[in-house]
């Protein structure tokens, strides 16, 4: 809901400190697998109750994540280096939550609606991209991408906020799960009707 003023907040930083990563010779797609080794160092730490730790890699994968970006538009965008940066982003979404059940088992049961909330919105996501490039819709969202980014009130910014949430007051996972799990099948529906409203303005739709 926030990521596109957000981005544009963030842009100049993330321009610089990928400025000085190139000079140092780091790729965009290096940057893109370390930010997901310090996912999986965030996912240890959780599992080992180091919620201050798991913090700090939380940030420092969702920092790489949008500096692995701000290098590939400086040297150049691949397909390739955009897969990679939408799957791994997309597999610590779900490792993270995972965490907590191997933490506590007591958490399954809302760990798995945030889990199927997820999928919805990754499916919605990337459906929705896949629908945009097939009928050449051209679309101004306001920020450049690979490809079609369709928003909701679950984007980046508050997926972080949540994951925070979950680090910092752990006790109450369930309500958060349920309530962040929610406002994920809200995006979902309205992303839905997004893309029924413009196929229909295409008469693609009978």
């Amino acid at each position: 809901m926030f990521d596109t003023e957000l981005n544009k907040f963030l842009k100049p930083t993330l321009n610089e400190i990928a400025k000085l990563l190139i000079k140092f010779g780091f790729k965009a797609n290096f940057v893109t697998f370390a930010g997901f080794f310090f996912g999986l160092c965030c996912f240890y730490f959780i599992v080992n109750s180091l919620f201050l730790l798991a913090i700090i890699f939380l940030f420092l994968n969702r920092l790489f994540d949008g500096l692995d970006g701000a290098i590939a538009r400086l040297n150049g965008e691949t397909d390739i280096g955009a897969f990679y940066d939408i799957i791994l982003d997309f597999i610590f979404y779900s490792l993270f939550p995972i965490a907590f059940i191997f933490l506590d088992l007591n958490y399954s049961y809302s760990i798995c609606f945030l889990l199927l909330s997820f999928v919805a919105t990754q499916t919605t996501f990337l459906a929705s991209a896949w629908i945009i490039e097939k009928n050449k819709i051209s679309i101004s969202d306001g920020h450049k991408k690979s490809f079609f980014y369709s928003g909701g009130i679950t984007e980046g910014f508050e997926t972080i906020i949540c994951f925070t949430s979950m680090l910092l007051f752990h006790e109450f996972i369930d309500y958060i799960a349920y309530i962040f799990g929610a406002l994920c099948w809200i995006t979902f529906f309205f992303r839905i009707i997004f893309v029924k409203k413009i196929l229909s303005s295409k008469n693609d739709i009978i």
